[in-house]
């Protein structure tokens, strides 16, 4: 699937004529370079890679001009990363979008079993391909849907929080302080010391009831009470990351932050996430502070779909033909980063019909239910995707751009209901009352 690699361009050689430090028109290809003209440093040989991922986390954080300072640990940690500001999830809710993740790939093409939170399985994530070349790989979850949901394939030490819950319609639990505690604990064995490792936590309290906190109170709304959640979680992130920094190997560890989707409040009518592809939904933070590295901000489009190349390159492990997206590894090292489109894809489940977006610069194109309606926003001027363009030029333009990149994905059918998912056979039956 080429989608995604829409006016790519070599990490390592800039376009012709192209000026340093500038954007670059060169169609279909398009740079701009970091750096003043010097090869750019690389990580260290034998660095680890931590991914902290929060669930829900909205792109409108204070780094980005949000006014409460909900989370000044990360943001204290935004300022030594380099900061991709238009980074986009996968998909719109956890099971799709972190699914695409690991997978490198469209949700659409990756093979589940189930509809609406999706068990993967016979799927190659990237973290197999890291175990295979000795690397020691960790994950610590804080859901129940994590225990089997096949996306421990590939971790050599999979585990769960204690004491959770499990609720397919919510989620009751406070886990921040356990995940932290637990985290330390794997991130502590002493044989990490002499092992290259891979560890991931995400971190999940910000997600759907908005609990309160002791000392923690912006109001009583939803936006107030999700503020004081992620307030809630960036003060154990931050511990985290206090505890990362007393080790032997912080200096050659490259941690990433991102998020599995976003969240609404009302922007569109809904609350909450998933079943729709809006930029409040799928416009997430992503940062990456990796040693040597000069913090600095790209604006360029990039996409959960490219952590797995990326973190591959970081362990200098070749990644698989089937992985979709391009590692970012060096224009955080300050070489070009090149101007390409973004997919995001949220297949159909028992709640939806299939949504897609492709973002092309600032113009963004969503067609709904199996495309049998598309709409154009231009986010320059419209960021909350209010006033849609149906027609004209610029919308035909998107759509054939959209229609080349969506020819490129093979969808596969979730297990649970074989081909009825793909001709809506399924959908059909859910609205009969599942018979």
């Amino acid at each position: 699937m080429g989608a995604l690699l829409l006016g790519a361009c070599s990490k390592d050689e800039p376009p012709s004529g192209a000026v340093p430090g500038t954007s670059v028109d060169a169609s279909p290809l398009a740079s701009r370079r970091a750096d003043s003209g010097r090869a750019p440093p690389g990580p260290p040989a034998e660095g680890n890679v931590i991914l902290l991922s929060v669930d829900s986390l909205r792109a409108d954080m204070p780094w980005n001009g949000y006014p409460r300072a909900i989370a000044p640990h990360l943001t204290e940690l935004e300022q030594k990363a380099v900061s991709f500001r238009n980074a986009y999830s996968v998909s719109s809710y956890t099971s799709m979008s972190l699914g695409g993740l690991l997978g490198g790939r469209m949700p659409s093409e990756l093979v589940r079993d189930g509809y609406f939170f999706g068990l993967y399985r016979n799927n190659l994530f990237f973290p197999k391909l890291l175990q295979k070349a000795g690397v020691h790989t960790m994950g610590v979850m804080a859901h129940m849907y994590f225990k089997a949901a096949g996306f421990d394939s590939g971790f050599d030490d999979w585990r769960l929080v204690p004491g959770i819950t499990f609720d397919a319609n919510t989620d009751r639990d406070i886990t921040s302080p356990q995940h932290e505690r637990l985290s330390e604990e794997m991130l502590g064995d002493p044989a990490n010391d002499s092992r290259r490792f891979f560890f991931w936590a995400h971190f999940l309290d910000p997600h759907d009831l908005y609990q309160q906190h002791d000392g923690i109170d912006w109001g009583k709304n939803p936006r107030d009470r999700y503020d004081g959640e992620v307030q809630f979680t960036d003060q154990y992130l931050g511990k985290l990351l206090d505890f990362i920094a007393t080790k032997s190997w912080a200096k050659r560890t490259t941690i990433i932050v991102t998020a599995d989707h976003g969240e609404e409040f009302g922007e569109h009518g809904m609350t909450r996430h998933g079943f729709e592809v809006w930029n409040t939904l799928v416009h997430v933070p992503l940062m990456i502070v990796a040693p040597g590295a000069t913090p600095h901000h790209i604006d360029e489009l990039r996409s959960g779909i490219d952590l797995a190349p990326t973190i591959l390159e970081l362990f200098g492990v070749p990644g698989d033909r089937s992985f979709e997206g391009s590692s970012v590894v060096g224009e955080v090292y300050g070489g070009w980063s090149a101007i390409r489109d973004v997919v995001v894809d949220l297949p159909m489940t028992s709640n939806n019909g299939r949504r897609r977006a492709l973002v092309h610069g600032t113009q963004k194109i969503i067609c709904f239910d199996n495309d049998r309606e598309c709409r154009l926003f231009d986010l320059a001027h419209d960021p909350l995707e209010k006033s849609p363009i149906v027609r004209g030029n610029a919308f035909a333009d998107m759509k054939a751009r959209y229609d080349a990149a969506s020819r490129d994905i093979t969808e596969v059918a979730p297990f649970a209901c074989g081909g009825d998912c793909l001709n809506g056979a399924y959908q059909k039956k859910q609205q009969d009352g599942g018979q």
